[in-house]
């Protein structure tokens, strides 16, 4: 059986601090974290104290978080993500678009976004969210699509997946290698009154809600999508619980809906080196 390398979300373990959130990580099997700048900022360490803990832990930064809205041009923030990705280093952006824009004007916008980010050496992962301003599988990719950046692509979270509608049949027209990661966990049967209140609260993970995980990691074996997975469950139960209970949880929910998708084989970018 290969070893799986995960990457944990940075929202799977928010209520931690940064070493609580390293040690925990590790301890339960992860490969990687991703960051949030404002655990980044606020953690009171140094960028060298921070790589000194991811190596003593053997882990790697594979997403870093956020920028809400770039439309407009370079945001304030992208001087602190290009300045951790330069000392720290990451493999990927992700970004939503939380504006209101037509889909048309947020193409060259997104391109320059993903030329900045390649001079440091990252791609960019364009999330869709079905409560923001790009809510679909298809509004993502005709942005990156028409965009044409070799380092600007899609990320799949199963929560957006099922809560936006997504089918598998969505998939037919984009190519494997535009899809840069995939986000593991799982949601209720039946959805809350308000949407952006459930994914930010009441997340479940991977294999144990009411979404067809399965159908969708086989569409995505089927058509040769071999992506780095993380596992982002956003849940006020995971927050209650030690980091450490909560990282394990996290960890084996994801494992097993792998295995049983026979997702855990050589080539699901399951090597350390997907997660730079």
């Amino acid at each position: 059986m290969t070893e799986l390398h995960l990457t944990c979300s940075a929202s799977t373990l928010r209520e931690a601090d940064f070493p609580t959130r390293v040690s925990a990580a590790a301890a339960a099997g992860f490969a990687g974290i991703g960051v949030r700048m404002s655990d980044y900022l606020g953690s009171g360490l140094s960028d060298e104290e921070i790589r000194g803990l991811l190596d003593r832990h053997g882990l790697r930064v594979l997403e870093l978080e956020h920028l809400w809205d770039w439309a407009p041009g370079p945001d304030p923030m992208e001087e602190t993500i290009f300045r951790f990705a330069d000392r720290i280093g990451a493999r990927q952006l992700n970004v939503p678009m939380f504006g209101e824009y037509p889909l048309a004007d947020l193409v060259e916008p997104f391109g320059a976004l993903c030329d900045r980010a390649a001079d440091h050496g990252l791609l960019v992962g364009f999330e869709f969210l079905p409560y923001s301003g790009v809510r679909t599988l298809g509004e993502v990719w005709q942005i990156v699509a028409a965009a044409g950046r070799r380092n600007g692509g899609v990320i799949i979270d199963l929560w957006h997946w099922f809560r936006s509608g997504a089918r598998v049949d969505d998939l037919a027209d984009i190519p494997a290698p535009a899809f840069t990661s995939l986000q593991l966990c799982d949601v209720a049967a039946e959805p809350g009154p308000r949407m952006a209140e459930e994914s930010r609260h009441a997340r479940l993970l991977p294999g144990q809600g009411a979404g067809d995980t399965q159908g969708l990691l086989r569409a995505l074996r089927e058509r040769g999508i071999t992506v780095p997975v993380s596992v982002e469950v956003f849940s006020d139960d995971l927050d209650a619980r030690p980091a450490t209970e909560s990282a394990r949880l996290a960890y084996d929910a994801a494992a097993a809906v792998l295995r049983e998708a026979d997702l855990d084989a050589p080539g699901w970018a399951t090597t350390r080196e997907d997660v730079r």
